[in-house]
C-alpha cells in the first residue's frame, strides 16, 4: 500500500501512471481466452468495468495494480462500488464474470502474484455486493429511472445506454427549470 503523503500534482501524476497500469493489463486482457469466455454483455462492459474498479482501488485504498490486497477489493465491491456506479442489478451481474476472468489473466501473465486469492475474493464478495445494490435501489427514484429505461427499449445493463438514459432526463430537467425561471 502506498502510504506516503503527496501533493495535488504528485498525486494527480502518480493516479495516471496507475491508471494506464490498468488500462495497459485491461488492453492485454481483451485479447485472452479468459475474455473470449466471457458472454457478450459481459465483454460489451468488461472495460468499463476494470477501468472503474481500478480508479476505486486508487482513489479508496492508495493501492497500484500489482498491490491490490483482498481487505480493499472486498470493501471497494461491498462499500463502494454500490454506492458510487449508477446502475442497476443487471449491471452488477456482470462485475463478478469480468473481475475473475480479469485476476486470472493478471496471475498467468505473472502482473498480480495473489491473483487467484483476489478472484476467490471477488467470488466471495458478490453477493453481499449485489444485497447492497437491491436494498440501494429498492424503491428510489433510480430504481424508477431504470424501469422507465427498460421501457424505452434501453439495455439497463450497459453503462452508454445508462448515460443516454441520464442525459435524456437532464434535458427534461433542464427545459423544466427554464420554463420556472421565465414563469417567475
Amino acid at each position: 500500500m502506498m502510504n506516503e503523503k503527496y501533493n495535488g500534482l504528485e498525486a494527480d501524476e502518480l493516479f495516471e501512471n496507475v491508471m494506464m497500469e490498468v488500462e495497459d493489463a485491461v488492453h492485454a486482457f481483451t485479447k485472452t481466452l479468459g475474455y473470449k469466455e466471457l458472454n457478450y454483455k459481459e465483454q460489451q462492459s468488461a472495460v468499463e468495468i476494470i477501468n472503474y474498479f481500478g480508479e476505486c482501488m486508487f482513489d479508496y485504498h492508495l493501492e497500484s495494480m500489482c498491490l491490490w490486497s483482498k481487505k480493499a477489493i472486498e470493501d471497494v465491491m461491498i462499500s463502494v462500488f454500490p454506492k458510487k456506479v449508477s446502475a442497476n442489478v443487471s449491471f452488477f451481474e456482470k462485475v463478478e464474470s469480468v473481475l475473475v476472468k480479469f485476476f486470472e489473466f493478471l496471475y498467468h501473465s505473472n502482473q498480480q502474484n495473489n491473483g487467484l486469492e483476489l478472484a476467490a475474493s471477488v467470488r466471495k464478495s458478490n453477493k453481499l455486493m449485489l444485497n447492497e445494490v437491491t436494498v440501494n435501489l429498492k424503491g428510489s427514484s433510480e430504481e424508477k429511472l431504470f424501469d422507465l429505461g427498460s421501457e424505452m427499449g434501453l439495455d439497463m445493463s450497459d453503462l452508454s445506454d445508462l448515460d443516454r438514459l441520464y442525459k435524456f432526463v437532464s434535458l427534461f430537467e433542464t427545459s423544466k427549470k427554464n420554463k420556472t425561471f421565465k414563469n417567475s
